[in-house]
């Protein structure tokens, strides 16, 4: 089994990134590592090549937090075109289907209730979900019929932001849509085309927020690039455990980190009043001197640590 590389000492912490249109989420993970040399990277989420917009990245440590955020509410821009159907959803796709009278505005916005609330969605047939250990784009691009088993989702916002007629074959909707993880905006416009009985795909998305994090607070790669060459990357990591305020902190001193390092159970005494006055099986996130030494769950007893980031004593000693 391959051995993993080593994380890059002190580069550990959530970056928030501004995707640019062009280049795949996977491409902007490769280029963080080697400008970080940082090659444990995670995410909370990816998007399209042409969508733009908030990259939740998770460096080092702070890796095995990447499931914490992959389930937060995601927060969208986003342009249909009701000009017709394409293979893919969206404007990389082919034209299917034949051309149609494209519809009114208040047609498209008289359907919109049906697209707000708890729904079940199936993911487009271009997309990396996975039939048979095969995933579905690679199936259709080899002319496979991809027939997905639709999910539940939840659109808790859609809101109309303008409607752009100016070339009447292809009228353009904008919008504002906040919707559980794991939707898929294209499949939104796949099926609104199709109720409208137009066909529309989806021709610009912007990813505004995810979670807790909104754009506004993101680097660009531009940004990030200079950021590094000065050697001060560091300075636009956040902590381990940001976007995770949900989760109630306590502060469990040193010699809570002494048996944090071996992966020992606290006491319930060693935390403080917000430690002791949790639930009992809720999660808890352990704080040595204000900063995050491991996540781990309230016990009848005290603390169970689930997630241990500072050094065991072994290797503390060791380095010592």
């Amino acid at each position: 089994m391959a051995r993993r590389r080593p994380s890059t000492p002190g580069i550990d912490g959530v970056l928030l990134v501004d995707k640019p249109n062009g280049p795949t989420s996977h491409d902007i993970v490769a280029k963080i590592r080697r400008l970080t040399g940082q090659p444990r990277i995670g995410h909370g989420g990816t998007l399209d090549p042409f969508a733009t917009g908030l990259l939740v990245l998770v460096l080092g440590r702070a890796t095995r937090m990447a499931s914490l955020h992959l389930g937060g509410e995601k927060r969208y821009e986003a342009t249909f075109s009701f000009g017709g159907a394409t293979t893919t959803d969206d404007l990389d796709g082919v034209r299917i289907g034949e051309h149609v009278a494209p519809p009114s505005q208040a047609s498209v916005e008289a359907l919109l209730p049906r697209y707000r609330g708890a729904l079940e969605q199936v993911p487009p047939s271009h997309s990396a979900k996975r039939t048979d250990g095969i995933r579905a784009y690679e199936r259709a691009r080899a002319g496979e019929l991809v027939e997905l088993a639709p999910r539940p989702i939840e659109i808790k916002r859609f809101e109309v932001l303008g409607w752009d007629d100016s070339h009447a074959e292809e009228p353009l909707l904008h919008a504002r849509l906040e919707v559980s993880s794991g939707t898929y905006i294209r499949a939104i416009a796949r099926d609104l085309g199709r109720d409208v009985g137009s066909g529309a795909h989806l021709v610009a998305l912007r990813r505004v927020g995810s979670g807790v994090f909104a754009v506004g607070e993101a680097h660009t790669m531009e940004q990030i690039a200079a950021a590094a060459l000065a050697g001060e990357l560091r300075n636009l990591l956040l902590p381990i455990d940001a976007g995770l305020d949900h989760i109630p902190a306590t502060e469990v001193g040193e010699r809570g980190a002494a048996l944090l390092r071996d992966g020992t159970a606290l006491p319930v005494g060693m935390m403080d009043a917000a430690g002791q006055q949790a639930a009992e099986g809720s999660p808890l996130r352990l704080r040595v001197h204000g900063g995050i030494a491991a996540l781990g769950r309230r016990t009848a007893f005290g603390a169970q640590p689930e997630r241990v980031f500072i050094e065991s004593n072994a290797l503390a000693t060791h380095q010592s």
